[in-house]
């Protein structure tokens, strides 16, 4: 009887250690092309292991209709599946990849009409975190002349200041930088 004790014990514990790590390697498998939402950007698919954080996003929408800004994403996915999945789905949204850089740290530019999509992707202790940007192409932007001299912006001031008071004093009557 301690034999069979034993050895249905044995099985047990197999069959549970069996079903563990199989069940660890479902949610990689699960992060497909159509296993996507839209949150703010309704051309930009996201992973739906990736949750919106609201408090750290902002949103608005141009006088053309379109909305820009930025939305802050975290969740439980490595970094380099999400940046990969990134590309397969905004490329079929029409999305073009401009330039990526890719290591600890990842960032995507991509062009799509009149606009430009930023992905930022950063690998945390315990979660990944990205940044999706979208922002107005710059119709027709160029720097002012500079001539010979990189810093010579022309006539116009880089910044606006108010004329510096040699009598005032920021740090009040009993400071020790008074005079």
């Amino acid at each position: 009887m301690k034999k069979f004790l034993l050895f249905a014990s044995f099985l047990l514990l197999t069959a549970c250690f069996d079903m563990n790590t199989s069940g660890s390697s479902t949610p990689a498998a699960s992060t497909t092309v159509s296993n996507v939402y839209t949150s703010q950007f309704p051309e930009v698919p996201i992973p739906m292991l990736m949750e919106p954080d609201p408090k750290n996003s902002l949103t608005t929408v141009n006088s053309t209709g379109e909305k820009l800004g930025r939305e802050n994403f975290k969740g439980n996915m490595e970094a380099s599946n999400l940046a990969a999945h990134m590309v397969q789905n905004l490329t079929s949204q029409s999305w073009s990849l401009i330039g990526s850089v890719q290591g600890e740290k990842t960032l995507q530019l991509y062009q799509k009409d009149s606009r430009y999509l930023v992905i930022f992707i950063e690998a945390g202790t315990f979660n990944t975190t990205m940044q999706v940007w979208v922002v107005n192409h710059l119709n027709n932007f160029s720097l002012p002349a500079q001539g010979n001299d990189p810093f010579n912006f022309g006539d116009t001031p880089a910044f606006q200041s108010a004329p510096i008071n040699d009598n005032f004093n920021d740090f009040g009557a009993n400071s020790v930088f008074s005079e």
